[in-house]
């Protein structure tokens, strides 16, 4: 179990990040690189989508692909032909049940699958007549699984019915047999009992199993009286199994006679059956009834001894523990809802939403992407040109909103041509080039790396407040004397296409 839930685990975490390192970079190597070589804009939320797109199908959408091929597999043998090989047909079954144990599935998950495939699978080899120790192996698992089910127990008793001495989880097997409500055959009981007295076995379902061959009148039954005598006698059992067996024996020649008597007769004085099973109850008075007058007076005797003592006992039934499980089994049962069934039932419920939308939303993908392989070579074109065209004015939009921006908190500082200083004098200011302003400094550390290996030198970052709430981060390149000569090496990096937008700043000297 353990080693099934870490391969599923690890293969997930493996699709996952397979698909991180291969699908994500190549995602954003594309859009960087190819589709928007100059344009500067922030791919947080771009990386951020990818991960969870990868984990999605990483971790969801994997899982779905395990339950489809095996769901395809099933439904192909269950239409398999009667003509078809039937080496075949097994080899297909046996690679079903291994592919339950696979990285797809938990154990507890797989295990059901495999309950599902093995029910299957011992229904094919019960229509081929197939008794092979693999097919026997099946047919046991299948038994366990769908006890009421004769007719995988028929072919397990045709084999165990070989005359060979059975082992202990045989005989066990047998016992599960014997419990099922399904079973009244005289027959098969009588075989069982037979099985259990050879073995010399003795347990609280053996014992019903010899009452009810008692009650058959086989032809073993006083073997199993004189097997099980002493055992109840050596006990003192006076229940109700016991008091049924003992009417059995009186049946036959025992030396315990007056024995069994004395325990049918006290019994029924003493009234303890009276409410449980009164048909047994009377025959016990019967018994009673047929004894002496001094016989009757020493029962009665020793069963008011019995009552009194009884009554001067404190039984104490339940323990601290025991109310517990008693408080558990009745949440178990349904008598009482726990606080934890009812969260635990609106917590599944959303699960199950959750789960049911992203298997929606993921079949509605397939069913999209199926129906795009069917388009012809010209529509598929035409429709990835429309995406392509779409992320671009998306990203240019948004380029060009942060663009405005940045004008806004920068207009008091733009130098404007014809606009004269009204507080400096020209030589008592510098002019610097500013590239870009933007609202974190993860996205300005990121920017200035991008156009120093373009070649930008005298880079700077200046933070400012923002009015929204925030700061602006402020990307300049450098500090000139004249505005003739800013403007001159800023026009320089547009042509060489290491920027493409930019403001001259006009600064006071340090």
């Amino acid at each position: 179990m353990l080693y099934q839930t870490l391969k599923f685990y690890l293969a997930r975490i493996a699709v996952s990040l397979t698909l991180v390192f291969g699908l994500g970079y190549t995602v954003l190597f594309f859009l960087h690189e190819v589709a928007l070589p100059n344009v500067l804009f922030d791919d947080v939320a771009i990386q951020w989508a990818i991960v969870l797109v990868c984990l999605f199908f990483g971790f969801i959408a994997y899982g779905m692909v395990g339950d489809q091929r095996f769901f395809n597999a099933l439904h192909f043998l269950k239409g398999a032909s009667p003509r078809s090989e039937p080496g075949d047909i097994k080899s297909q079954f046996e690679n079903l049940l291994s592919f339950t144990y696979s990285s797809y599935f938990l154990p507890d998950a797989g295990k059901q699958y495999r309950i599902i495939a093995v029910l299957l699978y011992a229904d094919y080899l019960l229509s081929i007549g197939d008794e092979t120790p693999r097919a026997l192996n099946i047919y046991v698992q299948a038994f366990l699984q769908s006890p009421r089910d004769s007719r995988f127990r028929k072919p397990l008793l045709a084999i165990l019915n070989q005359g060979r001495e059975l082992n202990q989880e045989e005989m066990d097997l047998l016992l599960i047999m014997v419990q099922q409500e399904e079973i009244h055959d005289p027959t098969l009981t009588q075989y069982l009992a037979s099985l259990f007295l050879k073995a010399g076995q003795w347990s609280g379902k053996v014992e019903l199993l010899f009452l009810s061959a008692l009650e058959n009148q086989c032809e073993f039954s006083d073997d199993i009286v004189r097997f099980a005598l002493p055992i109840y006698l050596a006990h003192k059992r006076t229940d109700e199994l016991a008091l049924r067996f003992y009417f059995f024996a009186l049946n036959f020649s025992v030396e315990e006679e007056e024995q069994i008597k004395t325990y049918l007769a006290r019994s029924y004085c003493e009234g303890n059956l009276s409410g449980v099973a009164p048909g047994l109850h009377q025959k016990c008075g019967e018994i009673f009834s047929g004894m002496n007058s001094d016989q009757q007076e020493e029962i009665k005797r020793q069963s008011e001894e019995n009552q009194i003592s009884s009554k001067m006992k404190k039984v104490k039934l339940f323990r601290r523990e025991d109310l517990q499980d008693l408080k558990r089994l009745k949440v178990e049962m349904g008598l009482v809802a726990g606080k934890m069934t009812v969260l635990g039932g609106w917590g599944r419920w959303w699960v199950d939403k959750i789960l049911n939308v992203f298997k929606w939303i993921f079949l509605q993908l397939l069913e999209g992407l199926i129906r795009f392989g069917h388009l012809s070579l010209r529509a598929k074109l035409v429709s990835f040109s429309v995406v392509s065209v779409s992320i671009i004015l998306v990203l240019g939009f948004n380029e060009l909103t942060s663009k405005n921006k940045s004008d806004q908190s920068t207009a008091p500082l733009i130098s404007i041509p014809g606009l004269k200083p009204s507080q400096a004098k020209k030589e008592d200011r510098v002019y610097t080039i500013q590239i870009a302003a933007v609202i974190s400094a993860k996205q300005a550390d990121k920017l200035i790396r991008k156009l120093k290996k373009k070649g930008v030198k005298g880079l700077y970052v200046v933070k400012a407040v923002r009015r929204s709430g925030g700061h602006w981060y402020k990307i300049r390149a450098g500090k000139f004397p004249s505005k003739n000569q800013a403007s001159t090496h800023a026009n320089r990096l547009v042509d060489s296409n290491a920027i493409k937008n930019y403001f001259l700043i006009s600064l006071p000297k340090n």
